[in-house]
């Protein structure tokens, strides 16, 4: 049965799925058993938008914000439970019992929203950057997103490769060599590049297999060059393989993707329109930046993007977040920021059109790419740069 008219209905956000209606006494108790999460989002009757949980309830004690702490009785990662009498429809129809009962793991697979509100929940959720500090989470304000993305970004730009959180140490150093003797001869060559450090740390089995994999090859007599490109084969199935968890990822690491794969396209550019659109259309299985990879001035700018997708992944998977989709208004800045670098109608209709890019010279795909990502890392507004960006970077991610 729904609530009446007169009570206020609420829906909450996490984890890309949305849950509701609750009513003002089920969220109550969600809150006082701890089960609310800084990074959830709330929205009700009256809101513009979806909101973070510590803006809606500032005066809330930060311990009933909080994740329970383990082993305290309650779920390290509460969801909504399942619970007849309570039905939800998500836009496509499907049906679902809701209530605000903790769970031991998130209820999956629907995406139910208030009807009233058409929108999807990415292209609801506004650009707010959640901080948390010292041993309690501290919400900084809406009104200082700009401030703190512009310093997420002055940050980055001051490291030379893009990178945030990692170590910054041996970037020039090849990664796809090094691949001859015992797995733990291999693992020792390995180590000295961040690269495979970011893997080793972050994906153990999966970097395990593949020091299994380049003795196996290095027995068979394969030299560097055979292997490196069977290594670069398995880091794109890896980074396909997580999409979704890098663009969950915070937006400094996003930037830090964002920044050094445009710096690429700018050094590739220099080198030849044809290895700046290898790069672009084959990535690091392209048989041109493998060969850079093993060994050439191209290394460290190259090293730096594969760290940061691989970072950006890793942060995406410990906490992921839900950015929204571009708005039109967007789309119409970057457009008049693009015809100002020399676009046509044309070129936009064909940057539009996949299938038409993909028979275009590849001076001119060069050209276009670097353009786009040039024009999106020069735009002022920080709200309007994460939509954008984010947006762009799944086929850079994907691809």
């Amino acid at each position: 049965m729904s609530a009446p008219p007169s009570q206020t209905q609420w829906y909450l956000a996490r984890d890309g799925q949305q849950f509701g209606p609750l009513s003002e006494a089920e969220l109550a108790k969600f809150i006082d058993l701890g089960h609310l999460q800084p990074t959830d989002l709330l929205w009700r009757d009256g809101f513009p938008d979806w909101r973070p949980a510590m803006v809606v309830f500032p005066n809330r004690k930060a311990s009933a914000l909080q994740r329970p702490a383990p082993g305290s009785g309650q779920a390290t990662a509460p969801g909504m439970a399942v619970r007849p009498g309570r039905q939800t429809h998500d836009p496509r129809g499907a049906q679902r019992t809701l209530s605000a009962a903790p769970a031991r793991q998130p209820v999956g697979g629907g995406r139910a929203a208030p009807r009233r509100r058409p929108r999807s929940f990415r292209g609801a959720v506004l650009g707010i950057v959640c901080l948390c500090a010292i041993a309690t989470a501290l919400w900084y304000g809406y009104g200082n997103r700009a401030r703190l993305l512009q310093a997420a970004a002055a940050l980055t730009s001051s490291m030379p490769s893009g990178l945030l959180g990692s170590d910054h140490t041996g970037f020039e150093v090849p990664p796809l060599v090094g691949f001859s003797g015992s797995p733990e001869a291999i693992n020792t060559a390995l180590q000295a590049t961040p690269l495979w450090r970011v893997l080793k740390r972050n994906f153990p089995d999966w970097y395990a297999e593949r020091l299994k994999e380049a003795a196996a090859l290095s027995a068979q007599n394969k030299d560097d060059s055979a292997i490196g490109q069977q290594m670069a084969r398995a880091l794109v199935a890896l980074r396909r393989q997580n999409v979704n968890h890098a663009l969950a990822a915070s937006f400094p690491k996003l930037k830090a993707v964002a920044t050094t794969f445009y710096e690429n396209l700018v050094e590739l550019k220099k080198q030849s329109s044809d290895a700046c659109f290898e790069f672009i259309s084959q990535g690091e299985a392209s048989s041109t930046v493998v060969s850079f990879l093993q060994g050439s001035p191209h290394v460290a700018q190259l090293q730096a993007q594969l760290t940061a997708v691989f970072e950006a992944i890793a942060d995406g998977r410990s906490n992921a977040r839900v950015y929204p989709q571009p708005r039109k208004t967007d789309y119409d800045a970057l457009a008049s920021d693009l015809i100002k670098r020399g676009w046509t109608q044309g070129d936009m209709q064909l940057f539009s059109d996949e299938r038409a890019l993909a028979h275009a010279g590849s001076a001119k795909v060069c050209q276009m790419v670097h353009d786009w990502f040039a024009a999106q890392l020069a735009i002022k507004d920080p709200d309007m740069q994460l939509r954008l960006l984010v947006d762009s970077l799944k086929p850079v991610v994907a691809g």
